[in-house]
């Protein structure tokens, strides 16, 4: 038995204790920590000095989760509050069905995507609720990924294998070879992400899943606890990462919601200026390129851009593709 989790770990583990025991008659607390794999010790603490506590405003009696441990065993009674059906907003719902319809298109052809499948039955009744087929409840277009990769990754995921891959790296125009562990399989701003520990980075990293080439299982498993909790950045910016100050339109104003940075100001004359970190002097040529003539470069300690010179080899490379060269 495991002896220490993660913060993240133990969340998800204690939420599912929660419901687990509720549903039984007075389990042993030695059934629940085997059941769970939940060290003893910090089962029985947070137990009564975690969920006990957990209820909504005032707070009062009839509003918390109780908890009663007695004799090496516990029981746990729902506050009259969780017997009220939580009510979803319209935006709430679609953004259920958004995610439940792109799970639909990872798992294929498995029982999930079937008329019986759980997941197919959830949207189902979901979409009922608020006037929508379940079958195709939204449109929701994530980034190209081989569907044989999609099939390694998940695999990798839900059995701790590592896997070794050939990796575009955006920032740097260039291919790279790297075995990884991953455990963590998400959609962010469109496409698909895998979280994992690079062993050539000696560090966790986040990938893009449409930007690798190739995957292979290495035969070898990892141990990783559970995750919860928020996405992992796509990039988190270093201290020592170089900075660049940008002057962009209103019309680019969406580059605030897609961008990390460190400070934003609205001008008096309109648009805006952002300061934000490059992790690459190739991300900010082809970032300036993308941007066009709405954004211009007014300062920081990133290297000077030539956006027509990057343009011309942008469109050079391009010919060149479509040559077959």
């Amino acid at each position: 038995m495991s002896t220490r989790m993660t913060s993240g770990a133990r969340l998800a583990r204690l939420l599912a204790v929660i419901p687990w025991v509720a549903a039984q008659d007075g389990p042993l607390l030695t059934e629940v920590a085997e059941r769970f794999d939940y060290p003893y010790e910090r089962l029985t603490a947070d137990l009564q000095e975690v969920v006990m506590f957990v209820g909504v405003y005032p707070f009062s009696p009839d509003q918390l989760i109780e908890v009663v441990v007695d004799d090496g065993r516990v029981w746990i009674s729902y506050a009259d509050w969780f017997s009220k059906p939580l009510k979803l907003t319209p935006d709430q719902a679609l953004a259920m069905m958004a995610a439940g319809q792109s799970m639909l298109d990872i798992v294929g052809e498995s029982e999930d995507n079937t008329t019986d499948g759980p997941l197919l039955r959830g949207l189902t009744k979901l979409g009922a609720a608020v006037g929508a087929s379940a079958a195709a409840p939204v449109e929701v277009r994530l980034g190209r990924a081989a569907d044989d990769v999609l099939a390694t990754l998940r695999a990798a995921v839900s059995e701790h294998q590592v896997v070794e891959m050939e990796y575009y790296v955006y920032s740097r125009d260039e291919f790279t070879r790297r075995v990884v562990e991953p455990h963590r399989f998400f959609a962010n701003a469109g496409q698909w992400y895998i979280s994992s520990y690079c062993r050539l980075a000696e560090a966790d990293r986040v990938f893009r899943v449409d930007r690798i080439r190739s995957v292979d299982p290495t035969g070898e498993t990892f141990v990783h606890e559970g995750e919860s909790g928020p996405l992992p950045p796509i990039y988190d910016p270093a201290a020592d990462d170089p900075r660049v100050v940008l002057e962009i339109d209103d019309t680019l104003e969406w580059v605030l919601q897609q961008f990390p940075h460190d400070e934003a100001t609205r001008r008096d004359e309109g648009g805006w200026t952002i300061t934000m970190a490059v992790s690459a002097t190739p991300w900010l040529e082809r970032l300036m390129v993308q941007l066009g003539p709405h954004a211009r470069i007014v300062g920081g300690d990133a290297e000077p851009i030539d956006v027509a010179a990057v343009a011309g080899r942008v469109l050079a490379r391009y010919r060149q593709e479509a040559r077959g060269g």
